[in-house]
């Protein structure tokens, strides 16, 4: 009965495509492109894990804008930072192109698109992406309570590492711990260690929506959603990502009827749940708690940050004189007796570079979330039809030869200037750099990460020296070996970190 059932749905599928490609076709010229096969498109010519690695090919042969078919569906690819420019951020391109298109991840992973990153723009949109700015405010820039808590988790990591001092670890550990700690106070106010409740829920959680939400794999079940019923990957993942968010959500609205001294995001926004719009009904639901709660704890937040500190501690292991020019800045600027403060980053400008080529070097979110157009819209020398899927290709821009020489070697100098002080953010240099983003759709999290990250590599730096591990060299970090995913992650290593005071 199966195959009956899935001939009849590939040959609706066939004319439906037919149709769209063929009857409807566009007069107007079209972006250079692959040509693929009939119906499918390029399907057979991608490796949907490492979507990044094909469309930065192509971007080599087809230039800044190019486009492809996959399964029915056109996709525009935009290669070019002025082009990515002129198209988020100048209006009326600005307000076109800021839909979603329908995605897997947005209908299943975020409850029909009650979430603020795989959801198009609405009244309610509006409000609920309104909420999570209010929501993340106060973990910002500057403010005291974000760094009296990392530097808590700080403290507890360096009496970690003087215990495992010269030992080859995994560093993945010690950065989990310290990223968890975090995020477990943002969302209940307070943070249960290693062995406590929530730990391995949301690690797990994290794990699943990043296999979930792969650019290429949501590509093929946003056209064929029944192979969520399958025993597939991607499906498994969907599954035990729900089972986990339920788990998730029900621990958390016991912990919240706990006594503590502080409360969490997951407090607030279950007093929101309590507001009515004009017609006296909710408008923030259940449904949004738990689809907002994951965009915040997930890419916005936990993976955009482990994927960088993972990198910066394996790039570093490589680079020994990169740590002692760093050092020497953190020791001079800082010194050795007061813990780094976030008003310490203006003085810093070798650290601001690292952390910033170290987010072009890696690109950890190498294709950002796809946008639609909601209207015919011109696209460099083009003009593409409604409901285009537009891809902001971050990978090709932030590898590409036209904006970086010799793209993939790590250069933090490409951010400094002539007397080594740090690019204002209105030099061209630091405007090609686009790793949360722009315009409507720019990254949530963007200051919560930047701002955890310099805390961390500062305090590192003030305490340790990052060297291979013993007994086995360490590779350099290739970004187009990291392990894929909605962000990249680094593959598993080890180092060695040693304390300053006793390195010999």
């Amino acid at each position: 009965m199966l195959e009956y059932i899935l001939t009849v749905f590939i040959v609706i599928m066939c004319g439906y495509i037919v149709v769209k490609n063929f009857v409807f076709k566009t007069e107007s010229p079209q972006p250079p492109g692959p040509k693929g096969w009939p119906i499918v498109g390029v399907v057979f010519e991608v490796d949907i894990s490492k979507l990044q690695l094909k469309l930065y090919e192509w971007a080599q042969m087809y230039g800044d804008v190019f486009q492809f078919n996959l399964l029915g569906q056109k996709f525009v690819c935009i290669n070019s930072i002025d082009i990515n420019r002129d198209l988020f951020l100048k209006e009326p391109n600005a307000t076109i192109t800021a839909d979603r298109p329908l995605t897997f991840t947005g209908k299943y992973a975020y409850d029909d698109y009650a979430d603020v990153g795989f959801s198009s723009p609405s009244v309610l949109w509006t409000k609920r992406r309104k909420l999570a700015f209010q929501l993340l405010h106060r973990y910002g820039k500057g403010l005291t309570c974000l760094e009296s808590q990392i530097l808590k988790n700080l403290q507890t990591f360096k009496d970690d590492i003087r215990s495992l001092s010269g030992k080859n670890i995994f560093p993945v550990d010690f950065v989990d711990d310290f990223i968890f700690s975090t995020v477990e106070v943002l969302i209940i106010g307070r943070s249960f260690g290693k062995e406590g409740p929530l730990r391995n829920l949301l690690i797990k959680q994290n794990d699943l929506l990043n296999e979930v939400a792969n650019p290429g794999t949501d590509s093929i079940y946003a056209v064929f959603h029944f192979l969520r019923f399958l025993p597939l990957p991607g499906s498994l993942a969907l599954r035990e990502l729900k089972k986990s968010q339920s788990c998730l959500l029900d621990l958390l609205d016991t912990l919240s009827k706990e006594e503590c001294k502080e409360k969490g995001i997951y407090h607030t926004m279950k007093e929101v749940m309590e507001e009515e719009d004009k017609s006296g009904k909710p408008w923030f639901t259940e449904v949004n708690l738990a689809a907002l709660l994951l965009n915040l704890v997930t890419a916005s937040n936990f993976l955009t940050t482990r994927g960088t500190l993972l990198s910066l501690v394996h790039i570093l292991a490589k680079r020994p004189e990169l740590q002692k020019t760093l050092q020497k800045e953190v020791d001079d600027v800082i010194g050795t007796d007061r813990e780094p403060r976030l008003s310490d980053r203006e003085n810093c400008p070798t650290l601001e570079a690292v952390i910033l080529e170290t987010l072009r070097y890696i690109s950890h979110l190498p294709v950002f979330v796809f946008h639609s157009s909601s209207d015919s819209v011109t696209i460099g020398d083009y003009t593409v039809d409604r409901n285009t899927v537009i891809i902001p290709n971050g990978w090709t821009m932030h590898h590409s030869e036209k904006y970086w020489e010799d793209p993939f070697t790590f250069r933090h100098e490409r951010f400094l200037d002539s007397e080594g002080q740090l690019l204002a953010a209105t030099h061209p240099i630091r405007k090609r750099l686009v790793a949360f983003g722009l315009g409507k759709r720019s990254c949530i999290g963007e200051v919560f990460a930047k701002s955890r990250i310099f805390l961390f590599l500062s305090t590192l730096m003030q305490t340790i020296t990052i060297v291979e591990p013993e007994g086995k060299p360490l590779p350099d970090l290739d970004p187009r070996e990291m392990i894929p995913g909605l962000v990249l992650q680094a593959q598993p290593f080890k180092v060695r970190f040693l304390l300053r005071n006793n390195e010999g």
